[in-house]
């Protein structure tokens, strides 16, 4: 790997490793085209290269945010001809006698377009058979070592369930780990929460009822994306908790069930909250798909759904294909069941991971979980934070 500090600076704060090295580049119809050592070719238009162009005129040296207005670039802006310097950074020359800009390869190799759209995801689903616990690190060194930390977020991006063991039964500890990866997001039950019983509950889980698979927050326009419990103290019967990866689900019925699969994406369900105080509505299907068709979220909560309004028809499809899902939710097969130990924070998807519970007997022992909402953007950008920061340490 090059020395990095060699190169321009880039759009970013990210690292941009230059592991495969430019042979040639081109000036084509005013884009550039670049050959890689791995016989790889990639282009770029003249307006991407020109709103990112690292210099202190077009890009802010300290925010690295660019400064121009799209209207700021000749309409004609084309590269004239392009040049590779000795250490692989790309010279691009302009036309309209705009000055030269000069391009970091690490940075153009990862954002070129090579002919095709790739969809690069770490996401590994999951049935009980295959990952009967969460997967699982101890507490104590996560707090102290970044890179165990790291590992544990990874853990969580990638399973959509990942679990702190051996924590201290300390107040404040688990607001305390949560504000690590980002800001809180509250909800209608407060910044932070615990998992009691009520003699008025707001919710089925503040009772010791069995809790049926399910995401949380159905009913906001988007969803909470991460959720952790932390368990401080539990000496009751049962209450286990049971999860199940719904993106495994989703990609078993559409695979073996694609009618039902369709229905899932398409036809969308009303969810409203049945609290006294307040009065949450969200609507939108049970499946998520992006543009690209990859499943990106789920909104599924059997007892938060409102009376569908729907002709016969619709209304039957989406019966039949809510009722497909459910089968696998409560498929012994897709869930992964454990206890909740004292000192086990578990931090999980709501948006992919289904979560329920076993009843538990509330006078058999005393309980005690905490929880708290977070984003899942703030899970992403704590891991590419820390892949920075350990891969600086690394390097230096």
């Amino acid at each position: 790997m090059k020395d990095l500090d060699q190169y321009p600076i880039t759009p970013d704060f990210d690292l941009w490793p230059v592991e495969v090295m430019p042979q040639a580049v081109r000036s084509e119809n005013g884009a550039l085209w670049v050959e890689w050592s791995d016989g790889k070719v990639s282009q770029y238009h003249p307006f991407l290269l020109a709103e990112n162009d690292p210099t202190s005129d077009t890009l802010h040296p300290l925010s690295r945010e660019t400064t121009l207005s799209p209207l700021d670039l000749p309409n004609d802006l084309q590269v004239v001809s392009a040049d590779i310097e000795s250490e692989g950074t790309i010279e691009v020359q302009w036309s309209h006698d705009r000055r030269p800009s000069r391009f970091h390869p690490g940075w153009l190799r990862g954002n070129g377009w090579f002919g095709e759209a790739t969809e690069q995801s770490t996401e590994v689903l999951w049935t009980a058979k295959e990952h009967p616990e969460p997967p699982t690190f101890d507490g104590p060194q996560a707090l102290v070592d970044q890179a165990v930390f790291l590992s544990w977020l990874t853990a969580l991006r990638d399973y959509g369930v990942a679990r702190l063991e051996n924590l201290p039964n300390e107040d404040g500890l688990l607001m305390q780990v949560v504000e690590q990866i980002g800001p809180i997001r509250e909800s209608n039950f407060g910044r932070m929460y615990t998992l009691e019983i009520k003699d008025d509950p707001d919710s089925n889980a503040f009772t010791s009822d069995a809790l049926m698979q399910h995401i949380d927050m159905p009913t906001r326009e988007c969803p909470h994306g991460l959720q952790f419990l932390f368990c401080r103290d539990n000496a009751t019967i049962g209450g286990e908790g049971i999860y199940a990866d719904a993106y495994r689900i989703a990609a078993d019925l559409a695979a073996e069930e694609p009618e039902h699969f369709e229905a899932l994406c398409e036809i969308e369900w009303t969810y409203n909250n049945r609290s006294k105080t307040t009065s949450y509505k969200a609507t939108g299907p049970v499946i998520e798909r992006n543009a690209r068709g990859h499943i990106s979220g789920i909104r599924y909560n059997t007892w938060l759904r409102a009376p569908l309004v729907a002709s016969l028809e619709v209304q039957d499809r989406a019966y039949r294909s809510y009722r497909a899902f459910a089968a696998r939710a409560q498929d012994q097969t897709y869930q992964m069941k454990f206890a909740y130990r004292p000192g086990d924070l578990l931090a999980f998807d709501n948006r992919r991971a289904l979560h329920g519970r076993n009843g538990y007997d509330a006078q058999g022992g005393t309980r005690f979980i905490e929880g708290i909402y977070s984003d899942r953007d703030d899970l992403h950008s704590a891991i590419r934070s820390l892949e920075r920061t350990l891969s600086k340490e690394t390097t230096s």
